[in-house]
C-alpha cells in the first residue's frame, strides 16, 4: 500500500517537472511515469524520464549475496563513469585484432558517455581500449556491428536524453576498433533510434532496420510527416546511408483495436495499464529478407523486405486483450524446420489488468462468459486489489460534474463519463466539463461503493488521474475505501451498461483483480497461426512460456527490484535471458512448449541508485562463454556449466 502510493506521489512530480515532448521520447517503460503519461498543457504521451523504467526511479536495489547457479565467472570489467550500460554486443574482427565487446550507455544520468569498445581476447582480463559516440544531451543504447563491404561498421541508436542531443543512426568504423571513426549520421524524427539491427543480404545490399518509437503519433494527429515507428535505411555506403522505408501501424495495417472491430486509430489503442502500439525493436531474418518488430502491444509482426522500399506485414503474434502486452524484443530459433519466437514481455509494472463482468438483471443473471480488462486506478487510497472482488448494483451518474449526479449511489458502483484532458488543443472543440479529481470526490462524499470511471478519448484506458500534489492529498484524505477502476468508451462497455439501465434492469457488475505479473518470457510459433481477431493478417499462436523466477508471478509486495524479463539471445537448445534484478537465466528450449529453469547468475549488487541487475546479453558461439552488461557494474564474462547442443 505504502509502496503504491509512494509511486504515484513519484510520478505526479517528474510530470510536473517535465516538459514532454515527442522529441524526448526513447527508452524503456516504467510503471511511474504512466500516471503522467497523457498531461492537458502538453503534447505527447510519454517523455525520455516517463518511459525510462527503473531509470526513473529514486530508490535502490538492496545489496546481496551473489547467485552462481551453473555459472562460473571468467572475466569482468566495471567500465565506469556516472551513467547506466545498455546493451552489448559481441564481435570478432579476426585473428590480428581478435574480439571486443561493444557496450552501450543508456543515458542516466544523460552524460552523453558513448560506446565502451572492451577488447576481451582474453575473457578472464577485459580491457577497454577505446570509446565511441560522446555527444552531449543523448543516449546509445543499442548496438551492432556487421561487416559492409571492406570495412567492419558499428552502428549505434541515437536518442535525445537531454539538451543538445540529436536523435538517429550514427554508422562508425571500427574496423580498427581502438581508433573507431565516425562516418555518417542518418537524423529520424520523435525521441531517436530506440533499438536496431543491420544485416548484409546476400545482393551484397545493407539494411540498417530501426525502431523509433511514437514517430507515427505526429503523423496521426498533426499531419507532420514524421513517418512511422518502423524505419529502414540503405547504409551499404556507410558514409552516405539512405532512409528507403518507413512503416506505422495506423497507417499502414488493418489491424484491429484488441477486443473490438474497429481499425486502429491511434497509438495509444493498446492493452494493459500502458496501451499502447510503438516500435521498440527491431531484428532481421532469412538473409535480410524478412524483419520481425517489437510493436509492444500489437506483439510481434513480421514482415516481407525482400522489397525493402515496401516492407509488407505477413503476421504478428496475438496477445488476449485481458493481458498486459509490452512485447519488448525477440529472439527467433528454428527446429527441425519450424521457426520459433522467444518474445520477451518487458512489463516492469506488477499490476496486471482487472477484470468487469456484467452480471445483467439481478432478477435474472447473464453471466458474461469472459471478462472485460480494466484498470485498477492506484491514486486511490484503496484501489481494488486491496478490497478484493466486488459485486454491486450499478448507477449512471454521466458526466459526474454535480453533486446530484451521484444520487442514489450510495453503497452501488457509479458509472461516470471522465474525458481525457490530453486531446484539449489537439481535436477541434475538445473540452473536459469536470477533472476526474472532482468526480472521485463527489462519488466518495455520496457513499460509492466503487468508481468505474468511463474514459471519453481516442484511446484505451489508462491510469492517469490528480494533476497536482495537493488534488492527490485531497483524494487521499477523502476517498476512504472506495476503489475506482476504468475503461474505455471505445469498447462500448459503458454504453451496453446504459442500454440495459434505460430498459429499467437493475444491473450488476463484478470488479475482480487478478494476479500480480511481472513480464516475463513467450514462446510462439510460426506456422501455428490462423486470422483469429479477422484483420486479415495471419496470428502466430502461443506455444509456451516460461515465468518461473522470484518475484516475477504472484508476487504483491516484491522487494525493491526489476523483476522483469529483458533480453534474449539463443545458441543451441539454450537461451540466455538478461532479466534485470533476476540477472542472467539459462533456459533449456529444445521443447519450445516448455522451456526448461537450468541455471542463473546474480552478481552482488552494491546498493547504489544505479542497482538494478542486467541489462544486454550475448553469446560467443565458439566458446560458449556469455557476455552480460550490467546497468551498474560493467560487463561480466560468464560460463555457463554444460555446453549447448545443436538443434535438429
Amino acid at each position: 500500500m505504502a509502496r503504491t502510493r509512494r509511486r504515484y506521489v513519484v510520478a505526479l512530480a517528474l510530470a510536473s517537472a517535465s516538459v514532454l515532448s515527442t522529441a524526448a521520447i526513447t527508452s524503456a517503460h516504467d510503471p511511474e511515469g504512466r500516471w503522467g503519461a497523457h498531461a492537458p498543457a502538453v503534447r505527447a504521451h510519454v517523455s525520455h524520464d516517463l518511459l525510462a523504467g527503473p531509470m526513473s526511479r529514486t530508490a535502490t536495489l538492496a545489496p546481496n549475496r551473489p547467485v552462481l547457479d551453473d555459472f562460473s565467472v571468467v572475466g569482468h570489467l566495471d567500465v565506469g563513469g556516472r551513467s547506466w550500460s545498455g546493451d552489448v554486443f559481441l564481435y570478432d574482427h579476426g585473428p590480428l585484432s581478435g574480439k571486443f565487446a561493444y557496450v552501450g550507455n543508456a543515458g542516466r544520468p544523460c552524460t552523453g558517455r558513448g560506446i565502451d569498445i572492451i577488447d576481451v581476447s582474453d575473457p578472464s582480463d577485459p580491457v577497454r581500449v577505446a570509446g565511441a559516440g560522446r555527444h552531449e544531451g543523448v543516449s546509445n543504447e543499442d548496438v551492432v556491428v556487421r561487416r559492409i563491404g571492406t570495412r567492419d561498421i558499428l552502428g549505434v541508436g541515437v536518442q535525445i536524453c537531454g539538451e543538445g542531443g540529436r536523435a538517429g543512426l550514427a554508422l562508425f568504423d571500427v574496423t580498427d576498433p581502438t581508433d573507431p571513426q565516425e562516418l555518417s549520421f542518418l537524423p529520424v524524427p520523435a525521441g531517436g533510434v530506440h533499438e536496431l539491427d543491420m544485416v548484409v543480404r546476400p545482393d551484397g545490399r545493407a539494411l540498417a532496420l530501426m525502431a523509433v518509437p511514437f514517430s507515427e503519433f505526429d503523423d496521426v494527429w498533426f499531419g507532420a510527416g514524421t513517418g512511422g515507428d518502423f524505419r529502414i535505411a540503405d547504409i551499404t555506403d556507410p558514409e552516405e546511408p539512405q532512409e528507403i522505408a518507413d512503416w506505422g501501424i495506423v497507417r499502414d495495417s488493418d489491424m484491429r483495436i484488441p477486443g473490438g472491430n474497429d481499425p486502429i486509430s491511434s497509438p495509444f489503442q493498446g492493452i494493459g495499464n500502458f496501451p499502447s502500439f510503438f516500435a521498440h525493436s527491431a531484428r532481421a531474418a532469412n538473409g535480410g529478407m524478412r524483419a520481425y518488430v517489437s510493436y509492444w502491444d500489437a506483439g510481434v509482426l513480421k514482415f516481407d523486405i525482400s522489397d525493402p522500399d515496401d516492407p509488407q506485414l505477413l503476421a504478428h503474434t496475438l496477445f488476449p486483450e485481458t493481458e498486459s502486452g509490452d512485447t519488448h524484443s525477440l529472439t527467433p530459433y528454428d527446429i527441425g524446420g519450424r521457426r520459433y519466437l522467444l518474445a520477451n514481455q518487458e512489463d516492469s509494472d506488477p499490476a496486471e489488468t482487472a477484470l468487469l463482468y456484467e452480471l445483467g438483471d439481478i432478477q435474472e443473471p447473464e453471466d458474461e462468459t469472459a471478462g472485460h480488462p480494466i484498470v485498477d486506478l492506484r491514486w486511490l487510497p484503496t484501489t481494488l486489489a486491496d478490497r478484493g472482488e466486488l459485486i454491486r448494483r450499478v448507477v449512471d451518474a454521466n458526466d459526474g460534474c454535480q453533486r446530484s449526479d451521484f444520487d442514489g449511489s450510495a453503497g452501488k458502483f457509479v458509472l461516470v463519463d471522465t474525458v481525457d484532458p490530453f486531446y484539449v488543443g489537439i481535436i477541434d472543440g475538445w473540452e473536459v466539463p469536470c477533472g476526474i479529481t472532482g468526480q472521485a470526490l463527489r462519488a466518495a462524499r455520496a457513499g460509492a461503493g466503487a468508481v468505474v470511471f468511463n474514459l471519453i478519448s481516442p484511446d484505451d484506458a489508462y491510469e492517469y488521474g490528480p494533476r497536482t500534489e495537493q488534488q492527490f492529498e485531497k483524494v487521499q484524505e477523502r476517498a476512504g475505501e472506495m476503489p475506482a477502476v476504468m475503461i474505455s468508451d471505445i469498447d462500448e462497455v459503458a454504453q451496453r451498461i446504459r442500454d440495459r439501465l434505460d430498459d429499467g434492469r437493475d444491473e450488476r457488475l463484478l470488479l475482480r483483480p487478478t494476479e500480480p505479473s511481472y513480464g516475463y518470457l513467450r514462446v510462439y510459433a510460426e506456422g501455428s497461426g490462423q486470422d483469429v481477431d479477422g484483420d486479415g493478417i495471419t496470428d502466430f499462436g502461443q506455444v509456451g512460456a516460461f515465468a518461473g523466477l522470484p518475484h516475477v508471478q504472484g508476487d504483491g509486495t516484491p522487494p525493491f527490484g526489476e523483476w522483469t524479463i529483458h533480453n534474449t539471445e539463443v545458441l543451441g537448445d539454450r537461451a540466455y535471458m538478461s532479466w534485470y534484478s533476476n540477472g542472467i537465466v539459462a533456459l533449456d528450449v529444445a521443447d519450445p512448449a516448455r522451456p526448461r529453469y537450468v541455471g542463473r547468475f546474480v552478481p552482488a549488487f552494491p546498493g547504489t541508485d544505479r542497482s538494478f541487475g542486467m541489462w544486454g546479453v550475448a553469446v560467443d558461439p565458439e566458446t560458449n562463454l556469455v557476455y552480460a552488461s550490467d546497468i551498474d557494474q560493467g560487463l561480466w564474462i560468464l560460463r555457463p556449466r554444460g555446453e549447448a547442443r545443436a538443434l535438429p
